[in-house]
């Protein structure tokens, strides 16, 4: 137990200094909130940025708006001109209403690690969590009954941080027209896993994060509105890795088994 700790607190300490560093040298990182740059960084992205020292047509920048310099973007850069630096999100349909200076930008996409910001969003829930888990746990006498209550309950704080954030489906619309034939949809996805949207009625798109689809509601003409439902939309091998890692806690428990109920060992 304390070999795991130490390397634990070793490792803990390893990625404190490696971000000191980082943030010393300039970087700095951010969670994408928005889809705009569809594919190429959804929804969860977690961004590293380095300072910008040549700022060229086709990079990803974060920068501070001159018309909200309290909002962050993260947009690619489409046009130099002598008048500025224009950018777009990639699945933006109009060019961003703002001309930019070098003062403006906070820095260049460095790495991109889409869905590692869902995890980043997770870690206070999950170490408050864990923390009030080994605390209860604590209070057992039996090393098998504080493992069984660990097992539980850090498997009851990983669910609860999902259900709080919500990081595998999810579906924006992002423009909706009509004609006389019905209505057309465009939407994205901004969960984690490879989803299909069901336009009732109408037709259907298969999604993975930040891919953007178009759907056709022919009975709009009918009923005037429209509505739709998502749904996982995974391969045999993606449910059966799915699976397992919602088994993980039940093969824990059969494989490495858990600590004879006469053992004690320090909580």
């Amino acid at each position: 137990m304390r070999i795991g700790l130490a390397a634990v607190a070793t490792l803990l300490s390893s990625i404190l200094i490696a971000a000191l560093l980082f943030f010393l040298a300039g970087g700095r990182w951010f969670i994408v909130q928005t889809p705009s740059m569809g594919e190429t960084a959804p929804v969860g992205t977690l961004m590293l940025t380095t300072p910008s020292l040549h700022t060229a047509v086709g990079d990803i920048i974060t920068f501070h708006p001159p018309t909200a310099p309290n909002e962050t973007f993260t947009h690619r850069v489409i046009a130099i001109t002598d008048q500025g630096i224009s950018t777009q999100g990639d699945i933006n349909g109009a060019i961003d209403p703002w001309m930019l200076a070098p003062t403006d930008i906070i820095g260049e996409a460095a790495v991109i690690l889409p869905a590692a910001g869902w995890f980043v969003k997770a870690l206070p829930l999950v170490a408050i969590g864990a923390a009030l888990v080994w605390l209860v746990s604590s209070m057992f006498r039996t090393a098998a009954r504080r493992s069984a209550v660990r097992i539980a309950g850090f498997s009851f704080v990983v669910a609860a941080a999902a259900y709080i954030l919500r990081p595998l489906i999810g579906v924006v619309v992002l423009s909706t027209n009509a004609d006389e034939t019905g209505a057309h949809a465009t939407v994205v996805s901004t969960g984690i896993l490879p989803i299909r949207v069901q336009a009732v009625g109408g037709t259907s798109a298969d999604l993975v994060t930040g891919q953007v689809g178009s759907l056709d509601i022919p009975s709009l003409v009918d009923s005037s509105q429209y509505h739709l439902s998502s749904a996982l939309n995974m391969s045999l091998v993606g449910w059966i890795v799915l699976g397992a890692i919602c088994a993980l806690p039940l093969l824990w428990s059969i494989i490495v088994g858990l600590p004879a109920e006469n053992e004690e060992f320090p909580a």
